[in-house]
């Protein structure tokens, strides 16, 4: 079984929050699951901010647990049937941090394993990166695709800073390989999926 939460918080409960990067954030909803490693992360997250509140997504198979920071009152928790990803066309909302892979090498001119992600900056990079994921991941856009930046995520961890841009895609997509689609649901798309990332909103159309 799989669950939706979201989590509504106003402004007073995200002063007494006091979290002050998306690190912190990652850390807080890790309180969601007391107990699991790391290394088991088996959840999607993701963050909207609004002009008097935050909005928070949280996509699970596990059994989440209503942390402290989080009143009563802001906690809602839906399950999803199965069935819910058997159809053919979906209206989709992606928060997704789009990016290239480029080498990187050490100080010795030794190249690194994972090298490094550089943000895509302009419209036209940011469709063909859409466009290409979709592929991947098993549906094909189907009509016009809406692009919002939405700002950058600064992160701080072990005296390291980075930064995270984000840009809101909009749209139709129409299923080709359901396998594929719902790996996509339940696992993201794009890189930072720990900090917010990747996680696919879904409407059924058809």
């Amino acid at each position: 079984m799989s669950r939706l939460v979201r989590i509504q918080l106003d402004r007073q409960s995200l002063a007494r929050c006091r979290f002050r990067d998306s690190y912190a954030w990652h850390q807080a909803i890790w309180e969601c699951f007391p107990g699991m490693p790391d290394a088991g992360r088996n959840f999607l997250t993701r963050m909207d901010w609004l002009p008097q509140s935050c909005r928070i997504y949280l996509l699970c198979r596990s059994e989440p647990v209503r942390p402290g920071w989080c009143p009563p009152e802001a906690w809602a928790v839906k399950n999803i049937a199965p069935s819910f990803l058997q159809h053919e066309g979906y209206a989709f909302d992606l928060l997704a941090n789009p990016t290239r892979k480029v080498a990187a090498f050490t100080a010795d001119g030794q190249r690194t394993r994972n090298g490094r992600r550089l943000a895509l900056l302009d419209e036209e990079s940011r469709q063909a990166w859409m466009q290409a994921k979709a592929g991947q991941h098993g549906f094909c856009l189907d009509g016009p695709l809406v692009m919002d930046e939405v700002g950058s995520s600064i992160f701080r961890r072990r005296a390291r800073a980075g930064t995270h841009i984000g840009v809101r895609f909009r749209g139709r997509l129409q299923v080709m390989d359901r396998e594929r689609f719902i790996h996509a649901f339940y696992h993201g798309i794009g890189s930072a999926k720990a900090f917010g990332f990747g996680m696919l909103l879904l409407q059924p159309l058809y």
